[in-house]
C-alpha cells in the first residue's frame, strides 16, 4: 500500500510540474488582450523555473526513497559478515 501511495504521490507530482509551467504559459499569453508570444515564451520560462523548485523538492524525497528501498534490499541479501578474528 506504501508503494502504491508513493507512485501516486509521483505521478501527481509530475502532473502539478506539467500545470505550473502551462499555468505560467497561459498568464504569458493573457497579458495583454491580443496575446504575446514573447511573453508566453517568458512565463513557460517561468512556470519551469516554479516547478523546478516546488515539485523538484518532492522529487527528490521520491528519489531518495527508492535509493534507500534498494539498499535496503541490498543488504538483506548480503550475508552477515563471519566473526572469525583468527
Amino acid at each position: 500500500m506504501n508503494s502504491a501511495l508513493a507512485d501516486i504521490i509521483g505521478f501527481l507530482n509530475g502532473l502539478t510540474a506539467l500545470g505550473i509551467i502551462a499555468c505560467g504559459g497561459v498568464l504569458g499569453w493573457n497579458t495583454y488582450p491580443q496575446g504575446d508570444v514573447k511573453l508566453t515564451i517568458l512565463g513557460l520560462g517561468a512556470g519551469l523555473l516554479v516547478a523546478l523548485f516546488v515539485c523538484g523538492i518532492l522529487a527528490i524525497f521520491i528519489s531518495m526513497r527508492a535509493e534507500l528501498i534498494e539498499i535496503r534490499e541490498l543488504l538483506e541479501r548480503k550475508p552477515p559478515p563471519s566473526s572469525n578474528f583468527l
